[in-house]
């Protein structure tokens, strides 16, 4: 049975942008001629098309300030920016908490094991890494798209729009630059894809082209690492949640799973010995009570690893998400991929809370009144106790990160904007 690949495309994607090195035998060691390749790769990709990018843009909001609409969406796009470069940091400073927890799934506790239900593990953690991986696809797809397009606009702009002006030289990134054509009055309006500082005149050529160039590598390189870091992120939590759900699928049938076990087990030793079974009992009461403490032992010890799971998850990445909602309230309407990675980390934080619930559920439901011994109903009780409390993902232990929160924001987000607009409006009746 092969083992599933749970997050290597994520991975993938992470490595060719800078931010996951290889495997730890090829990048513990310093002198390893890959790892310091890899190392400079890294540190000159991130900080001349990420950092030093989002720098310039905020540096352009000084510019940008007499104009109201300019300085809007200029903020928008520096807020998204900075969240991505925020997302870049933490991935580097707690690269190895978060290696731990990827390699929890993959040859942790969490990992398929031999054994009964092992194909029926196999299958839900298959269905999620499809699941995930098409999800990776589909805000892949969206986030590329909206770059190459914010890319492509000024090309339609600029090839058909010209104007009879005199051509005004300016150092600052203003969105409508000129290049005089033919007639000295006659200018072609050039605009670049993003507004952002540049400490030279951005109008005249080879300057335009190198600016277009480094925006538009810049914004293929931030890109990405947006949607890779959020997919990644709700990626997580949805496994999570998988785990939770074959944890509840094992308490509901423990009983059965026991004696199967018990039964393939004796069958396997008769088989060996070449001796065959009457149609009498095959195996004690007693043991299959052994059997079935066994299990619920192991069921504490999964519960258990679940709970802290999503304990590091949140210590990790809480801050970040609540640095997401915040970021949101401003530029809900505008870079669709941000907006949709919110939506990823509410609805895989309510699956993670409904899964927990099915846990408690699927303790009550199992037949605990058959069981004879005190310390099997106490396993059985801890899972009981523990599980009435769902479990809950927050941003920040500000609020619980689920869909009601997300509609919060953007109802939030929506009275903001009629605020703006409101302002705007009165800006325009004083103009006038």
């Amino acid at each position: 049975m092969p083992k599933p690949n749970y997050f290597s495309a994520h991975l993938t994607i992470l490595r060719i942008f800078g931010l996951w090195s290889y495997d730890d035998s090829e990048s513990r060691s310093s002198s390893s001629p890959k790892s310091f390749l890899y190392s400079v790769y890294q540190a000159t990709l991130l900080f001349t098309f990420a950092y030093l990018f989002t720098v310039l843009e905020i540096i352009e909001l000084r510019f940008s300030w007499a104009k109201f609409d300019d300085f809007i969406s200029n903020v928008c796009y520096a807020i998204v920016h900075t969240m991505a470069c925020l997302k870049i940091s933490l991935i580097l400073a707690r690269a190895s908490d978060i290696r731990k927890i990827i390699n929890s799934f993959e040859n942790g506790p969490f990992q398929i094991r031999p054994g009964e239900k092992t194909d029926e593990e196999y299958r839900l953690v298959s269905q999620r890494v499809r699941r995930t991986e098409k999800l990776l696809k589909i805000y892949f797809t969206i986030g590329t798209s909206v770059v190459i397009n914010g890319l492509l606009c000024p090309l339609y702009v600029s090839s058909d729009s010209t104007s009879r002006q005199t051509r005004v030289k300016n150092f600052t990134t203003e969105p409508d630059r000129g290049l005089i054509s033919g007639d000295d009055n006659e200018i072609v309006s050039r605009k670049l894809p993003y507004m952002s500082y540049f400490p030279f005149d951005v109008g005249a050529t080879p300057y335009y082209e190198l600016a277009y160039v480094y925006q538009g590598i810049s914004l293929m390189t931030l890109s990405p690492i947006i949607v890779t870091t959020d997919v990644l992120y709700g990626s997580i939590l949805l496994h999570i949640a998988t785990q939770l759900g074959i944890l509840a699928r094992t308490l509901i049938s423990v009983r059965s799973i026991g004696a199967n076990r018990l039964l393939r087990y004796d069958l396997y030793k008769s088989h060996g010995n070449g001796w065959k079974f009457d149609d009498g009992e095959i195996f004690s009461r007693k043991r299959l009570d052994v059997e079935i403490y066994r299990l619920l032992k192991n069921c504490v010890a999964h519960h258990r690893a679940i709970i802290s799971l999503a304990e590091n998850m949140e210590e990790i990445f809480s801050t970040l998400v609540l640095l997401q909602f915040l970021s949101n309230l401003v530029i809900m309407c505008f870079p669709l991929f941000q907006i949709t990675s919110l939506f990823i980390f509410c609805n895989c934080g309510d699956e993670v809370t409904q899964q927990s619930l099915l846990v408690a559920d699927a303790a009550c439901f199992c037949d605990w009144y058959e069981f004879s011994s005190a310390k099997m109903r106490r396993a059985l009780l801890s899972i009981v106790q523990r599980s009435q409390r769902p479990l809950r993902l927050t941003v920040a232990k500000f609020a619980t990160l689920s869909r009601e929160t997300y509609l919060k924001v953007v109802q939030g987000s929506a009275s903001y904007f009629m605020f703006l607009r409101k302002m705007h409006r009165a800006d325009d009746d004083d103009e006038q």
